[in-house]
């Protein structure tokens, strides 16, 4: 909420050289002529029965600033903020203005803002080493949707092998088949290498 507007205006000015700056001697007589009723207590004033009530709440007025001083000294000691930094709080001199809303760290973000955690900041980052996909038709790249299976490898020493489907037709039915050849490779008891070659045909209905 914004400071309103001061409704008090001055009374005179004592420099400017304006219609509204008071004189050296007036201020001097005014000085002096205050000096001398405060040290009467006023009495003229306050006994006046129109200015007396004037006075009488000019000086609750004054009553109540001293009190807000008093409260602002005792803060001070308080807290430990030095006279400096408790008089820039009366005076607000240190605010700093509302930047406005918004989306970057110089402003506070708005109540739709989509933010994020660090975590997941840092796993956007770390999404930048990532490894394009390939296709391809070798067992480290995936396979294009176009790609013929010719072969497996179940193990280190077994390999499977799938021929082409072949289809025969006898008597107005037709049969297709699918060989497979099964190869094991390894040693015999005397450390010689082996391999043995299983095939066989799948008859697909």
């Amino acid at each position: 909420m914004a400071l309103s507007s001061a409704k008090h205006e001055s009374f005179y000015v004592t420099s400017g050289g304006g219609a509204d700056e008071v004189s050296a001697k007036n201020l001097t007589n005014a000085t002096n002529g205050w000096a001398a009723e405060k040290a009467e207590g006023c009495t003229k004033y306050i006994s006046d029965p129109i200015l007396g009530p004037l006075i009488y709440q000019l000086q609750q007025m004054q009553d109540e600033i001293d009190y807000l001083r008093t409260e602002i000294s005792a803060n001070k000691d308080k807290t430990g903020i030095t006279t400096s930094q408790a008089n820039a709080i009366t005076a607000n001199t240190a605010k700093t203005s509302f930047p406005g809303l918004g989306t970057s760290s110089t402003t506070a973000l708005a109540g739709d803002t989509t933010t994020i955690s660090g975590a997941q900041a840092s796993a956007i980052t770390a999404n930048t080493a990532k490894t394009s996909m390939t296709l391809g038709t070798s067992g480290s790249t995936a396979l294009a949707g176009d790609t013929k299976i010719v072969g497996y490898v179940g193990s280190s020493d077994t390999n499977i092998t799938i021929g082409n489907m072949a289809s025969a037709t006898a008597k107005g039915q037709t049969t297709y088949t699918l060989p497979i050849t099964v190869t094991q490779s390894g040693t015999d008891k005397l450390g010689n290498p082996t391999t043995l070659t299983k095939t066989a045909t799948l008859t697909l209905t």
